[in-house]
């Protein structure tokens, strides 16, 4: 019986001994959630920037793409500029002054394809451009209207000369993926 008795002690002690080692684990750093960042993800189009604000920590702060060949970033102060070099996806770890760490993902896009990546067209007269790859509806603009003018309807993108020079032609998809053509009125 006193066995019996012994082992039991042994057996609870054990479990007592047990809860105190888990409930002192409750003071691990787990409600620390990391560096918090305004978005929760990057996308970006080849050739482009976007900026996204770091929300908590200290600063200053660093920031390494997970791939150079992807996406490079910059940081100034609590803002990090993204810039996107070749489609792809991606990692930007940062790292505040006091070693806080965080991470966001990023997409950087291939730009628009079109048709014809530069088109040549006389006064008065207009060229189409077909859209290639994106989302409908399209956007465009024309970077001097004194040259060119431009409208879209569907993926077909028309410029009409205006006078003689060169300029460029801006479309924008749904999505906010962008491509340029170059434009020359002769």
């Amino acid at each position: 019986m006193e066995t019996k008795n012994v082992f039991k002690s042994m057996v609870l002690a054990a479990c007592c001994l047990g809860s105190v080692v888990l409930a002192s684990c409750s003071k691990d750093d787990d409600n620390n959630p990391g560096l918090r960042f305004s978005a929760a993800k990057v996308e970006v189009a080849q050739g482009a920037t976007a900026t996204v604000k770091i929300t908590s920590g200290t600063q200053p702060f660093t920031a390494k793409s997970s791939d150079d060949k992807l996406a490079t970033v910059k940081v100034d102060k609590n803002m990090m500029t993204v810039t996107g070099v070749k489609a792809g996806k991606g990692t930007i770890m940062v790292t505040d002054k006091n070693k806080q760490t965080g991470s966001i993902s990023f997409t950087v896009v291939a730009p628009l394809s079109f048709d014809k990546m530069t088109v040549t067209v006389g006064i008065g007269k207009e060229e189409v451009v077909m859209v290639k790859s994106g989302t409908a509806p399209y956007t465009a603009t024309v970077k001097d209207s004194k040259i060119a003018t431009v409208s879209v309807k569907d993926a077909k993108v028309t410029v009409k000369g205006v006078k003689a020079g060169s300029t460029t032609v801006t479309v924008i998809d749904k999505n906010k993926t962008a491509g340029t053509i170059t434009v020359t009125v002769k």
